[in-house]
Formats: structure tokens, sequence, C-alpha cells
């Protein structure tokens, strides 16, 4: 059973960027995109906290922890991922700007292509010495695929999709709900999956490991916040940016390196212990950022911010009439 259980991970893994990616695209419009480019401060902050603050800092842990190469190469693997689509829904949960934080899940997917090889190349191949273990970048590439390509595909379905309905909603809208619910049946699946596969990782994993899986999200969070604030942003792009940091695509990592090191089973369960750890830590900090976030970060909305949301609403009803109008005359 924990053969099969190991066979499937990396499938179900795949299965859930690609499901996860089309959702993220078919909820998202061009509008989005350009709303987010509006303020190319934001953006600019979230991309670096992602792309330099947490690299270094998942590398600084596995020096300050001692932990042996294998575990320390799992553990910058999730350092230098791209952000997680979930902080997408956090940052909904958390009224942040989800246009903003669409916009740049699907920049540092994008991004990966070129810096998740850097990194490696930097701070695994040279800084750990590790130029004997090799990442299958065939693996990584097909995996950040799967998620960019039906990101595109989402996304020219909203867009193109303005008339044809079935059962009184777009097609977009069903493929949406399906790509979700898909989406989170295969996560369930693949951690009851890690749970049986791998279940002797989380007694051997010592303290090292759970202190490292403990700290790295909420740090992660905390540095994307702060450093949002002393830049001046809004306390709405400071929520978008924290979650933007913190939150990593832990499904990309667990792929590459199942199929990556399958062959070399010490490698393999020492590269995945950082991982599956720190997914476990994802799902009890997670809510809790959430929370934090919700109580203590939301001030209510000034009268110009109310004014603005009314504005915005009234174009976006405006827009949507005008189509479906258009959409009459054309037939």
């Amino acid at each position: 059973m924990s053969e099969l259980a190991e066979d499937l991970i990396p499938l179900l893994s795949l299965a859930i960027l690609f499901f996860v990616g089309l959702g993220l695209g078919a909820s998202t419009t061009l509008d989005d995109f350009r709303k987010a480019f509006k303020t190319p401060k934001a953006v600019a902050i979230g991309f670096l906290s992602q792309y330099l603050f947490m690299p270094i800092a998942a590398f600084l842990l596995t020096l300050a922890f001692q932990v042996r190469k294998e575990v320390a190469l799992g553990t910058i693997l999730i350092g230098c991922a791209p952000g997680g689509t979930t902080s997408n829904l956090f940052t909904y949960w958390c009224k942040g700007d989800v246009a903003l934080s669409v916009t740049m899940s699907f920049m540092s997917t994008i991004a990966a292509f070129g810096l998740m090889p850097f990194w490696i190349w930097v701070l695994i191949e040279n800084a750990l010495d590790s130029a004997g273990t090799q990442v299958d970048w065939t693996t990584l590439f097909v995996g950040l695929l799967l998620i960019v390509l039906p990101t595109c595909l989402g996304l020219a379905l909203r867009n193109y999709n303005t008339e044809r309905k079935i059962g009184n909603r777009f097609i977009w809208k069903w493929v949406e709900i399906l790509a979700s619910v898909l989406g989170a049946v295969f996560l369930i699946v693949a951690v009851v999956l890690c749970f049986l596969a791998y279940g002797d990782l989380f007694s051997d994993a010592g303290y090292e490991v759970w202190s490292m899986c403990a700290i790295l999200q909420p740090l992660g969070c905390a540095f994307g916040y702060f450093v949002s604030k002393m830049c001046g942003m809004s306390s709405t792009h400071m929520r978008t940016i924290s979650l933007e940091t913190g939150v990593q695509n832990f499904a990309l990592v667990l792929a590459v390196i199942q199929l990556s090191f399958k062959s070399d089973a010490d490698t393999l369960e020492y590269a995945l212990m950082f991982p599956v750890c720190y997914g476990l830590m994802y799902l009890f900090w997670s809510p809790i950022i959430v929370l934090l976030f919700r109580r203590y970060c939301c001030p209510p909305l000034s009268k110009e911010e109310f004014k603005e949301v009314q504005v915005e609403t009234d174009n976006q009803n405006n827009a949507d009439v005008m189509r479906e109008e258009e959409n009459k005359e054309r037939v």
C-alpha cells in the first residue's frame, strides 16, 4: 500500500497544480491584471520578498539548525518555490487585494522558470556543495507548465465566454467550480497518501526540522507585511503581500523531489522530510494568520475608500450590463 501511495503522490501533486491553475485562470479577468499593475510598487515589493527573502531565509535556517544536506535541499526548494495559489483564497478571506494576489501568483510562477534553477544552482549546488544531488529539471518545468498553461486556458475561457451558458451559468463558471472541487479533493487525497507513504517522517524529523517548519511561513508573512508597511503601502496591500510572501507552492516541490530521487531511497526520504512536515505546519499556520489579519488588521474603510469601492462596483456592474446588451444585439 505504501509503495502505491508513493507512486500516486507525484501524479496527484501534478493534478493539483493543473486544476488549481485552471480554476485560478477561470476566476480572473484581464481587468484584474490591469488593476494590479496600477500599483507597480506593490507588485515589486511582493516579487522581491518572494524571490529574494524566502530563498535566503530558508538557506539561513538550514545553517542555523545544521541539518544534513538532503534535508537542506528540500527546505531550500520550498523557499525558492513560487507562491501558492491558495494565497488568493486567503487574501479574499482577509479582505485583501485579490487582483494583486492573483497577479503576483501568476508572475511568481512565470519567474520560477528562471529563478528556481538560479537559486538551486547558487544555494544547493554551490553554497551547500551538493552538485552531486541532481534535481529533475524536466519535472520542474513540467510542473510549472501545469500551472501556467491551465491558468492561461482558464483566463481565455473567462474572457471569451460571454454568451454561451449551461444551466444559467457561463461555462467558465462551471469550469471554476469543477476545478476548485477537484483541486481540493486531490489535495486531501495527497495529504492522506503522504501519511500512508511517509508517516515515519513525522516521527523521524527531529526538533530541528519541526522548528524550521514552524518558523518559515510566519517569518515570510511577517517580512512581507512589515516591509510593505515601511514602504508606505496600504493595509490592504500589506495583507496581500504578506500572504503572497509566506505561502509557498509545496505541491510542486513534492512532485519534483519525488520524481527526481525516486531511485535513491535515502536521499528521497530526507529531501521530503521538510516539505511533508511543512505541509502539516501550513495547515496549522494558515488559518491562524488569516484569523489574525481579519481580527486585528482589517480596519473599517474610510469614507474615501468606501466611495472608491462603490464607484468600482458601479463601474463593474455597468460593464456587465453593457456586455449583456451587446450580446443581445449580436443575437
